[in-house]
Parts: C-alpha cells; sequence; structure tokens
C-alpha cells in the first residue's frame, strides 16, 4: 500500500510539471508566444502653436529728488542751532506721527520751537508750539552747538482729514519776525497717509 500511494504522488507530480511545461511553451524555457506582427502605433505631438501674451510695461523709476512740496527756507537754522531728527525729509508717516529734535538755545526762558504744518498749496493747516523738555540723561547730536540751555524738543502731531497720502511741509523754527515771518527755520517735505 505504501508502494501505490508512493506511484500516485509521483504520477500526480509528473502530470503538474507536464501541465507546467505545457503553458510555458515547452522546450524548458519560458518564451512569449509570437502571433505574428506587432503593430506599435504612436501618436506625435502638434507643431506648438504661439500664444499671444502681454509684456509688462516698464513704470518708470521713482525720482531721487526729495519732494517738491516746500517752498524756498526764508532763513534757514544752521545746523549747530537747530536740528530735527525725526521724520526723515520724503518720509512716509502714519497718524499720528512723531516729530522730535534738538534746539541750542531753546531751554532759555523755555522758548522751545514752533512746528508749522503747510500744504503744497502753502496753506498753513497747523502751527503748534512745542516747549522744551528736560535734558537730563540726554545726549544731544554732536554737531549740535552745547549751551546750558541745549534742550530736545518732540510731539506726536494728528492732521485731522487726510483721507488719502498727502505731502506736507514740516517747518520747524525758533521764532518769527514782528511782521510774523519764520526766522531759524528747518524744512522737512513728508508725505502723511491716513
Amino acid at each position: 500500500m505504501k508502494g501505490a500511494a508512493t506511484f500516485i504522488g509521483f504520477a500526480a507530480l509528473a502530470v503538474g510539471v507536464a501541465i507546467f511545461a505545457a503553458g510555458c511553451g515547452g522546450g524548458g524555457e519560458a518564451h512569449p508566444a509570437s502571433s505574428g506582427d506587432v503593430i506599435v502605433v504612436t501618436q506625435t505631438a502638434p507643431p506648438a502653436s504661439s500664444l499671444p501674451r502681454r509684456t509688462a510695461t516698464p513704470s518708470p523709476a521713482p525720482t531721487p529728488s526729495p519732494l517738491q512740496v516746500c517752498a524756498p527756507n526764508p532763513d534757514p537754522a544752521p545746523p549747530k542751532v537747530l536740528q530735527m531728527q525725526e521724520p526723515q525729509p520724503g518720509q512716509q508717516l502714519k497718524i499720528p506721527f512723531h516729530v522730535r529734535g534738538w534746539g541750542s538755545n531753546i531751554g532759555a526762558n523755555n522758548k522751545g520751537v514752533a512746528l508749522g504744518i503747510v500744504d503744497a498749496k502753502q496753506s498753513i493747516v497747523q502751527v503748534l508750539n512745542l516747549p522744551p523738555q528736560p535734558n537730563t540723561y540726554r545726549l544731544p547730536p554732536p554737531d549740535l552747538e552745547r549751551t546750558d540751555n541745549s534742550r530736545p524738543f518732540a510731539a506726536d502731531i494728528v492732521i485731522d482729514g487726510v483721507k488719502e497720502p498727502t505731502p506736507y511741509c514740516l517747518w520747524i523754527y525758533l521764532e518769527t519776525t514782528p511782521e510774523g515771518r519764520p526766522r531759524g527755520v528747518v524744512q522737512v517735505p513728508v508725505v502723511v497717509v491716513p
């Protein structure tokens, strides 16, 4: 009985190998079945068409000159007497904006400085008196003439009715003549934005 089972096992194995060999095409090696001619179709791309494109026009370069909002300075203050530290000429400022500087003699009798805000039409928008501040623990600019009355000045400025970027000229001056003309003037052109 043992021999019959072994014989049946070998017979089943032989049948399985024969079926496997027939499935692979015979000959002991697996080769693809040839069905004759093979046609390969490739699709060629159509020629590229040029699409009209809009080219960007170059924008003009910004002018390096300062804002032309300030009229000629009637009586320029020398830097050793009056200096404006903030804002810088041509700076864009958001309301409220800060102004600050130093005067070599503005502490005498607490006279301070005056700040005039002038628009592009040369109309005076505001005039403010800025009193001197204490100079304790503060260093004046190196080129300012230092006296016992050298003091800083500063203020936060609000301009009403600004709805778009608007150029202004800030006039900081020491005093006025009897006719009301500013003397010892520093002008700073700025753009104020709402």
